[in-house]
This record gives structure tokens, sequence and C-alpha cells, in this order.
């Protein structure tokens, strides 16, 4: 069956807290078959452990099965996965990264629904693409598994999983902003944020680096500025200051702004006001 979205997939493991689901969500990808594998009684630790860290875990070979049957001669698309696996997100980067040319394989990849090509909302013309794996498991594999298969294989699997816990955490907290985006367009439909938001992914084109991970525009101005963290302390004032000192980058930002922080421990109260809305892993798990 074809992947399905966080707030729906919840209803597979159904004793899940909301953060220890969205970890599940983060492995599983949302396909219900890797998800019925998730064992609700064990930690996440065990989980991956068994399904993605021995050899024949559903997580570490299902991967090669979906891309054999989406692709032909899959190694040079791989190369190209995992290149983006690797954080390079760029066409010169994954080019380099790959040792190959890309033109085709990208189109094709693209055509196959496995990568996405982004552009910050609301980009200028000329705007610089990047591009990410479109499907949560496999840009969990290829992030976190790809390059250590041979050593779990070999029996290595817990020293790998403890070795990547790194590029783990990174690809959680890509999941949880694509879920923070996915609940802001929730609240837009739902007239909790004005409803005409165009609501994405936000980088600057030029000049230092500044990324948003929540932008919504009306026309050509920035109404709501949202920053995303995986982190289990509440957001606080810090976060928000952050935040705030992005507004002279956004494109034409309205006076005042509304700002929302999305954080795995949720925000603190202090901070909250009429502009400053605040939500934690359950609020981007309500429908």
């Amino acid at each position: 069956l074809s992947p399905i979205e966080p707030v729906p997939a919840r209803a597979f493991l159904p004793k899940l807290g909301p953060a220890a689901f969205l970890e599940a969500y983060a492995a599983c990808g949302g396909y219900p078959l890797h998800l019925r594998a998730w064992d609700q009684h064990a930690g996440r630790e065990a989980n991956l452990l068994r399904l993605a860290g021995a050899p024949g875990g559903i997580l570490l070979e299902d991967a090669e099965s979906m891309l054999a049957e989406e692709l032909t001669h899959a190694g040079g698309y791989a190369r190209v996965l995992a290149a983006i696996g690797r954080g390079r997100t760029r066409f010169a980067q994954i080019a380099s990264e790959s040792d190959q040319r890309i033109e085709r394989p990208l189109e094709i990849l693209m055509r196959a629904g496995l990568i996405s090509k982004r552009l910050p909302v609301g980009a200028p013309r000329g705007a610089r693409a990047t591009y990410e794996i479109a499907d949560a498991y496999l840009a969990f594999w290829f992030s976190v598994l790809y390059s250590d298969i041979p050593q779990i294989e070999a029996g290595q699997g817990r020293a790998v999983l403890s070795r990547r816990n790194p590029s783990w955490q990174r690809h959680l907290g890509a999941v949880f902003e694509d879920a923070a985006r996915a609940h802001a367009r929730r609240l837009a439909m739902l007239g909790e944020l004005p409803s005409d938001l165009v609501i994405d992914r936000w980088w600057a084109t030029s000049g230092e680096p500044c990324e948003v991970d929540v932008l919504g525009i009306r026309g050509t101005r920035s109404v709501l500025l949202g920053e995303a963290r995986w982190q289990s302390r509440p957001l606080g004032a810090r976060e928000l200051a952050q935040l705030q000192a992005k507004v002279a980058r956004v494109p034409r930002t309205v006076e005042p702004p509304i700002f929302a922080l999305w954080g795995r421990g949720g925000v603190q109260d202090a901070i909250r006001s009429k502009n400053v809305l605040g939500f934690d892993t359950q609020d981007v798990l309500t429908p």
C-alpha cells in the first residue's frame, strides 16, 4: 500500500504517545506494512534495532525492493538518492557527490515521485532549487542506513545505529518540520489562520543563509513566520527572538506578522500572545 500522512497513520499505532509515534513514522514512512511491524510495547531503540539494524529487518530490506519496482538499472539512481540523503540537495552538490551526470536520473526520479524539486515559497525568478527525497521511509533509509548496510548485515547494527544517531536526529527534525507545515495548512483551512495563506518552507536565495521552516504568504506579503524544533525542552523567548530576527529577510512582512513555534516539548506559556502561537507534537497530529 502507498504511504499515508501522519494524522491518519496514527490509527495504526494508537497506544504510542505523540512523540513516540512520530519517531515510528519517521522510520516507517507511513507505510501500513511497516507501521504494523512496529512494536508498541517496545521502545524506539529496540524497534530500530529489530527492524532496521538486523539482517532480514523489514526497514533494512524493503527499500531495495521498492526501488527495483520503480526503477531499472537502479545503481545510478541510488547514487543520486544517497547524495541527497547525505544532505547534498543542490544540483551541483548532487552531481559532485554522485560522480555522474544527473540530468536524466533526476528527471526519472522526479517522474517516479521518489524525489521532489523544491523552491522557497514566493521564490523570485531565477531562485535555485533544492532536491529532497519525497518518501519519509526512503529518506530514513538513505540518510541513516544505506552507507552502513554491509556492517549491519555483519551483525553490527547496534553500533551503526549509535554512530548514525546525528543523521537520525536530522531526519526526525525534517519529518517534524513537514508535520508542522501540514498542521499550519489545516489551521488555515479551519479558519484558525488566514484562509488565503500559501504555506511552505522558505530560504534566502542570496546573501547570508536564512531559513524559515513555515512561511505563510498572502500575495507577495509574508503574514506567518514559524519555526519547528524537535527538542524536548519547551521553546521559549530565545527561540522566539531568533524567529523574529528573520522578519527583515523574508518577503515584505505585514505589520504585525503572526509568529508560530512548534516544539516536541511544546512552547512556554510566558511567550504566547495574540500574535505568538505555540504548538506541540500532539497538535501536529490533531486533524
